[in-house]
């Protein structure tokens, strides 16, 4: 018998997004119906059907046993681009935008330098009560797991205190948050010395000193960001100190980007809008996923999303993310990005949760413990008030999400967060 300190039980559906680990797993997401979920110290240790749970799995005393009858359960969504350190926000944008003006135009006219400019005046812990707050509305709509950027310092010490929010919000909340060193969003507008003294700085001074505290180094390719040429030596001074890479890249027009990022053997290249057969070909043939930001393209009132089906056909794998920021991406719902990939980039329902989840986790390095439910890895999901997964896009901009799971302990109930708010201006 295997013991288990916690145990998810009487599910309608449960989306392992594992075909093939379990004999009842059918379909290309491995669903399994009538099915059971143990584990113990925050760890999968068993998934099988309720008959099977009786026979092979024995609670410990004072073990959790959540009865789900009727709904079907999700692994935790893996959001595989986020912003979530920034003060202030760019609502006046949204409506300017709204009125005619290009993102390309803010880009020259203020837009991430008022954000940079709030970010930089904020505390610490003013930052980190603000994202903590919203790290527990990214669990509330079922993700469990976030990739978090800076990139609103572009100061090293600013830089340095966003990556130590970060660190902080690990020991107090239960997101997985895996952070990633964005220095080269944009040439800051009081930096002197122009986009190539910046990148110079970043590549050989910024990145040795926050070595340890990031775990990828990301750079933006493009038109009124950086160059190629920029980008290939902070990416290849990233990975000499032992960084993993990603980038965004081609989110404006077509460029080089994304070919460097598979050149070098980046983990992932966002935003991917403007790609050619090349670009599609070289993601095709290698491990750098293709994470997409539908939700950006949205925002922005563009009606050019990235060609997911191209992508797919060819056989490269796609991510989905929220891109959640203050300026062009101002969501942290996921199960809304799902229906945005749906409609706008030709998505099935089973490609859009695989891409949240398994291929999110690809993603950020994190594919061999989260993402799915197998044995081995964290015991994360979320129970939706549904008994179909293809209905979770067509509900949209909802939050069918009742319960979820971190870490084998109920974390959302009911819709509301359930872990107790800490002290969040004591240090760690």
């Amino acid at each position: 018998m295997i013991e288990a300190d916690f145990a998810l039980f009487n599910v309608d559906r449960l989306v392992t997004v594992a075909p093939g680990s379990h004999p009842a797993a059918r379909g290309e997401l491995g669903v399994i119906e009538r099915a059971a979920l143990a584990a113990r110290d925050s760890k999968i240790v068993w998934v099988g059907t309720v008959d099977e749970f009786q026979e092979q799995v024995v609670m410990a005393p004072g073990a959790t046993l959540l009865n789900t009858y009727g709904r079907t359960v999700l692994p935790g969504f893996v959001d595989a681009h986020t912003h979530p350190v920034f003060a202030g926000d760019r609502s006046s944008d949204f409506y300017r935008r709204a009125l005619g003006e290009s993102y390309a135009e803010q880009l020259e006219s203020g837009g991430i330098m008022r954000t940079v400019t709030a970010t930089r005046a904020a505390s610490e812990d003013s930052l980190l009560t603000s994202a903590y707050q919203r790290c527990g509305t990214f669990l509330q709509y079922g993700t469990t797991t976030i990739q978090a950027k800076t990139g609103y310092g572009l100061d090293l010490e600013t830089e340095q205190k966003s990556l130590h929010v970060l660190a902080r919000l690990q020991h107090l909340q239960p997101l997985k948050v895996v952070p990633s060193f964005l220095g080269a969003h944009v040439t800051p507008g009081d930096f002197a010395g122009g986009p190539e003294a910046y990148a110079r700085e970043v590549a050989s001074t910024w990145l040795p000193a926050i070595a340890g505290a990031a775990d990828s180094v990301d750079v933006w390719c493009d038109p009124g960001a950086f160059s190629p040429e920029q980008c290939r030596a902070i990416l290849q001074a990233g990975r000499d100190l032992g960084f993993a890479l990603t980038a965004h890249a081609s989110e404006l027009e077509r460029g080089d980007g994304v070919r460097l990022a598979v050149e070098l053997g980046a983990r992932s290249v966002d935003h991917a809008v403007y790609l050619d057969d090349e670009d599609i070909a070289a993601l095709a043939g290698s491990r750098t996923v293709a994470v997409l930001l539908p939700g950006t393209t949205f925002f922005l009132g563009s009606e050019r999303y990235a060609p997911a089906r191209r992508l797919l056909e060819a056989g490269a794998t796609v991510a989905l993310g929220t891109d959640f920021n203050p300026g062009t991406s101002c969501t942290q719902n996921m199960q809304f990005i799902l229906t945005l990939a749906v409609l706008k980039l030709g998505m099935s329902p089973e490609e859009v949760i695989r891409a949240a989840t398994v291929n999110g986790a690809q993603a950020v390095g994190l594919e061999d413990r989260v993402g799915s439910l197998e044995v081995g890895k964290f015991c994360d999901f979320a129970v939706y008030c549904v008994n179909d997964y293809r209905t979770i896009p067509y509900f949209y901009a909802m939050n069918l999400v009742e319960t979820v799971v971190a870490g084998g302990r109920v974390v959302v109930q009911d819709g509301h967060v359930v872990t107790t708010p800490p002290p969040v201006a004591v240090a760690t």
